[in-house]
């Protein structure tokens, strides 16, 4: 079942952005929910790429819900983007809108980010966000620099951390990932013969990312 839904970005700025629910007719009110969130719109990234659009099936055919949408100034949200300087906010309405909408809240938080949205999500966790398991999807260390952020951050040893990326990726190392991933206490698993942009490898980072997630909870049969 999918759902189109609109809320607002948190801050001082209206920012009307568009979503889409996917769970199954059958799952609970307060099925656990993970949030999906997308590369850069640069470089055409929204919320219908066929990897986004894949795990969000993937999770809902497994029970939990899933929900992906579009960052400020992407598809048919308003605003403009900031380079992922501001779309933590875009993360952080989410959470605004399932306080107002009236139903029980989900009894846990997910988040997976691919590339871009691998930042911003990573950003949003870390600053005070509530998801129990995250998973990474092709960090670009290369014009992001989560190090420097990660001095900084509170990492929490119990949110369950999870990096895929190809071993051929152009913006980030298998030495640099590895880096990240003891930096984070996260688990890293390279897929053989990919790149950055994981061409046909839609359905298995879907189900690879899907089995972690469905590691911390289940929201139904599988």
């Amino acid at each position: 079942m999918e759902e189109h839904l609109t809320f607002y970005a948190e801050g001082s700025e209206i920012i009307r952005l568009e979503g889409v629910l996917h769970r199954r007719e059958d799952a609970p009110e307060d099925v656990p929910l993970a949030i999906l969130c997308h590369p850069h719109p640069i470089g055409g990234g929204s919320m219908d790429v066929p990897l986004i659009v894949e795990m969000a099936e993937a999770l809902a055919e497994r029970g939990i819900a899933a929900l992906r949408f579009n960052f400020r100034g992407v598809g048919r949200s308003s605003g403009i983007s900031s380079g992922g300087l501001k779309e933590t906010d875009d993360v952080q309405g989410i959470m605004r809108w399932l306080e107002d909408r009236g139903a029980p809240l989900p009894r846990s938080i997910f988040l997976a980010g691919w590339s871009f949205g691998s930042w911003v999500g990573l950003r949003w966790a870390l600053e005070g966000g509530v998801p129990s398991r995250l998973v990474l999807v092709s960090p670009p260390l290369v014009g992001f620099d989560f190090f420097h952020f990660l001095e900084s951050a509170d990492i929490r040893p119990k949110m369950g951390k999870l990096i895929i990326a190809g071993e051929h990726d152009q913006f980030s190392g298998a030495g640099r990932l590895r880096e990240l991933a003891s930096r984070l206490g996260a688990d890293l698993e390279l897929l053989p013969g990919a790149d950055h942009f994981l061409f046909g490898r839609e359905r298995e980072v879907a189900r690879r990312a899907s089995r972690f997630l469905l590691g911390g909870e289940r929201g139904g049969a599988p």
